[in-house]
């Protein structure tokens, strides 16, 4: 019983578990949120097809807001390694300026292309694809915030923000389809989620906001690190969204709708792994900033990715359909065969994921070019190849392996030539 104490002791006040702990359940339940928004969507919409616009819709969110998700590492590492607050409180007051500028520019060049990407996508309803305007200005500027929370190392606040969205999210999609609105009222419920969070967050960050700090961050700096960490983002979503962005070019609408979910279960794989790196990112740049030794929380960040992806790549191998069912209905079965496939894709996704993100927090960047290959040569291989929806989980499968295998041996170059400890 002591032994047993004593250890669980160590687990809580060790910075890497601890936070992880905090923010595996928060992002979990997150995740789990998502899960029952997809239930929702799923169930009620009325059928695969508008269920399919609904995917496609939410999946060209995540391309377009990976801008702020990219400039987010940098917020990230820079909030991270600055020990001066008042430089922290003039760095904030600036990116708040900025994300709400940009988040208006993307939401207008949304607005004015979202006719061609309805007739792209073959969307039943064309009407739906204007909501990726509003969408993506609020998330830009909620997601800039809760990347400075995680500089902060407040991964409570963190939490609580994308929780909130979550609740907002549920209440609302639950009322509107209820009243009988369809995806206008599940995209509705969406764009409310991500209000209310941004005004959670912004409170957070209130006493930064109203500061009178006018320091202005090394822009030139900032921008070249956010210019590697755009590209790795974008290779990043790419692999976990282009699959099924084809998929829904190439294959009927039905098909479509099956694909989407499989996607989104096994995007639970990659997602409910995430807040590992995303605790490991800002204390392996700080320690790196400090000269301390931060090799052993990689290698204790990649255990626990692994350990939990092979948990959930298992249950999906052994029990495929008890998910499949309880999401989305009997109707979507007919994939229930693949789900571990995408299972296994996303796990070495995670794991491609967790050493880019590695080697970017101790300012490695070069090692981007990695994953814009990757991302390239999945999307060669699936417009070429595509014969069934099998042998396009496949060629993402190997895409994605090759990936893992090379950033292994870069991290073991740069060992060597760097004596990392």
């Amino acid at each position: 019983m002591e032994v047993l104490k004593s250890l669980f002791f160590k687990v809580i006040k060790h910075q890497l578990l601890s936070a992880s702990l905090i923010m595996v359940i928060g992002t979990n339940a997150y995740n789990f949120s998502q899960l029952i928004f997809h239930f929702l969507t799923g169930r009620f919409l009325g059928n695969k097809a508008l269920y399919g616009d609904l995917a496609s819709i939410i999946s060209l969110v995540g391309i377009i807001t990976i801008v702020q998700v990219a400039v987010g590492l940098t917020i990230v590492k820079l909030v991270a390694s600055e020990k001066d607050n008042n430089k922290v409180a003039g760095f904030v007051k600036w990116l708040d300026r900025t994300a709400i500028f940009v988040g208006i520019v993307i939401f207008l060049m949304t607005f004015l292309i979202s006719p061609f990407l309805s007739t792209f996508l073959n969307l039943v309803e064309p009407k739906a694809a204007f909501f990726l305007g509003p969408i993506v200005g609020l998330f830009l500027v909620v997601s800039t915030e809760r990347s400075v929370l995680q500089g902060l190392l407040d991964f409570k606040k963190y939490v609580y923000s994308i929780l909130v969205e979550a609740s907002g999210k549920i209440v609302v999609t639950t009322v509107l389809l209820f009243l009988g609105f369809s995806i206008f009222g599940a995209l509705t419920a969406y764009l409310a989620g991500v209000l209310i969070a941004t005004l959670v967050t912004r409170r957070f960050l209130s006493k930064y906001l109203q500061s009178h700090s006018q320091l202005v961050p090394d822009l030139d700096k900032f921008f070249k690190y956010s210019l590697a960490t755009l590209v790795q983002g974008l290779s990043l979503t790419a692999m976990y969204t282009m699959d099924l962005l084809l998929v829904k070019h190439f294959f009927s609408a039905e098909i479509a709708g099956t694909y989407a979910s499989l996607s989104i279960l096994g995007r639970i794989v990659f997602f409910g792994t995430t807040p590992i790196s995303s605790v490991m990112f800002p204390i392996v740049a700080k320690r790196h900033l400090n000269n301390q030794k931060y090799l052993s929380i990689l290698f204790l960040s990649l255990i626990l990715v692994i350990f939990i992806s092979a948990i959930l790549i298992t249950f999906y191998y052994f029990f495929p359909a008890l998910p499949i069912t309880l999401l989305y209905g009997k109707e979507y079965l007919e994939g229930a065969g693949l789900l571990w496939w995408f299972g296994l894709f996303m796990g070495l996704l995670s794991v491609a994921m967790l050493l880019t993100q590695f080697q970017l927090s101790i300012g490695k960047t070069s090692v981007i070019y990695l994953f814009v290959v990757a991302a390239a040569l999945q999307t060669l291989l699936i417009w070429f190849i595509h014969p069934n929806v099998l042998t396009v989980i496949q060629l993402s499968l190997i895409s994605t392996a090759l990936l893992v295998i090379s950033l292994f041996i870069y991290l073991v170059l740069t060992m060597n030539r760097q004596k990392i400890s």
